[in-house]
């Protein structure tokens, strides 16, 4: 199971991390450098004895990264505004596996066939997702023999030091992982895998107050147990607690906190706690070029980059995202996981320098089985279903068919199977099977789940 890290504050000053250093450093260490105190001169003199061996420095320089600013680092990243999507370091493994059974069938009593009845199998419906590692990172940060011999000139030079070292990794590691997060909801919204909730765009107060009744309406149904509001179409409910909002800054700047905390049915208090923002869902020409960075290695996203103007995301998807004002989800809808939080080093004795490599590994992906819901001012549109697959076959064989759907940007394009022959089955994949002894016109329907008045036909003669 992953475990989070708990906050770390650097409270103690120079003499106590060099101290702490010294304690747990290597006999030679040890003997070699004094115990520092709370003097200037002690600290100088520790820090002569440190910088006069090469092997003491890159010792101390190790123990400095390594116990302290990782963790401190770590620790850091749980502070982000939207901490809540992240579920912990696992401790083992790259793969998470999300496993749901959903409700049970109800059977009518029947005592008179109790015995036929008794030893059936009544197999659960249960689904698994496997959130998989999808991005490994590293941040490089040098540290100069200079910079060591100045944290030694006072009595705050350590603590300045490892400020500088942590600072500038929080700030990219925490920057990127922003910016992964909104990648997510991108990805899931543009392929039809986040409920859209159609409203009018957000302008002022009469807009957002039409916008706030349709959110409440949603919070209050996400208590009772539904099917409209996951991804997987298994039923699932979330009690009020346990709902997060994240809503843009032009939505904030012109809807008073106290109104969406009685939308979602919690005190003030309790709604700032599961209320966070975002400048925009779209990404400015910034993140764009992050992201660009970030998943310079993914093969879809590079494919999208050559096709989008030199980004992964084209300028009419992130027009679209743009339009999203506010979505409302269960805190465990975004799975975030770290994966691997990790210092090397390794010393440049030409440059005389050290160069750190803080590797960033996570998961990040979304829950197909919890609720959640977009509300956005693109509608949702199906405009044609088309049915592609084999005009001719014979009996007993299998035939693949593949369904294309023409829909608006974040719509559904999911469809549902059904043969005009009873004895004739198709998969949710396409897959029709044809039994033994079945002959004659098969007619094949790919039925929009988005608009069931889409629908797609072909026909193959079965011979």
């Amino acid at each position: 199971m992953p475990s989070r890290p708990a906050l770390t504050t650097l409270t103690a000053r120079s003499v106590g991390i060099i101290n702490a250093i010294r304690n747990n450093a290597s006999a030679d260490y040890y003997n070699a450098v004094p115990a520092a105190e709370n003097t200037t001169e002690s600290i100088r003199a520790v820090g002569q004895a440190i910088t006069a061996f090469q092997p003491r420095m890159n010792e101390f320089i190790s123990a400095l990264v390594n116990r302290i600013a990782r963790v401190v680092v770590t620790s850091r990243m749980y502070q982000n505004p939207w901490a809540f999507a992240k579920k912990g370091v696992l401790e083992f493994g790259e793969t998470i596996e999300e496993i749901f059974v959903d409700i049970a069938n109800a059977v009518p009593f029947d005592p008179e066939n109790a015995v036929a009845e008794v030893f059936k199998r009544n197999k659960p419906n249960v689904m698994t997702m496997f959130h998989a590692m999808n991005l490994q990172t590293e941040y490089p940060v040098t540290i100069s023999q200079e910079q060591l011999r100045q944290a030694f000139l006072s009595l705050d030079g350590v603590t300045d030091l490892i400020a500088r070292i942590v600072n500038s990794l929080y700030s990219a590691a925490n920057y990127d992982e922003f910016i992964m997060m909104k990648y997510v909801i991108a990805q899931v919204a543009l392929a039809g895998g986040l409920n859209n909730k159609a409203i009018t765009a957000v302008s002022d107060a009469a807009t957002a107050s039409a916008a706030i009744i349709d959110i409440k309406a949603a919070s209050t149904k996400f208590g009772f147990m539904s099917s409209d509001y996951t991804a997987a179409g298994n039923m699932n409910f979330v009690d009020s607690n346990s709902i997060y909002a994240i809503t843009t800054a032009d939505f904030d700047a012109v809807t008073d906190v106290d109104v969406l905390a009685k939308a979602f049915n919690i005190d003030r208090a309790n709604w700032i706690g599961r209320h966070v923002s975002v400048d925009s869902f779209g990404f400015n020409e910034g993140e764009l070029n992050r992201l660009d960075q970030l998943l310079a290695d993914d093969p879809t996203y590079v494919a999208a980059m050559t096709t989008n103007s030199g980004h992964g995301i084209s300028t009419t998807e992130n027009n679209a995202l743009k339009t999203i004002t506010a979505i409302v989800m269960d805190e465990q809808w975004l799975q975030v996981y770290d994966v691997l939080n990790q210092f090397t080093e390794i010393y440049n004795p030409k440059g005389l320098y050290w160069n750190e490599f803080y590797h960033v590994w996570r998961i990040y992906s979304a829950s197909p089985f919890v609720n959640a819901l977009m509300f956005s001012s693109t509608a949702n549109s199906v405009t044609s279903v088309t049915v592609s697959g084999p005009t001719t076959g014979s009996a007993g064989n299998r035939y693949q068919f593949t369904a294309a759907v023409v829909a608006g940007t974040f719509t559904n394009k999911g469809v549902t199977w059904s043969t005009n022959n009873a004895n004739v089955t198709i998969g949710s994949d396409g897959l029709l099977n044809v039994p033994a002894g079945v002959t004659g016109n098969i007619v094949v329907t790919a039925t929009s789940v988005m608009d069931t008045t889409k629908k797609g036909t072909k026909t193959i003669a079965i011979s």
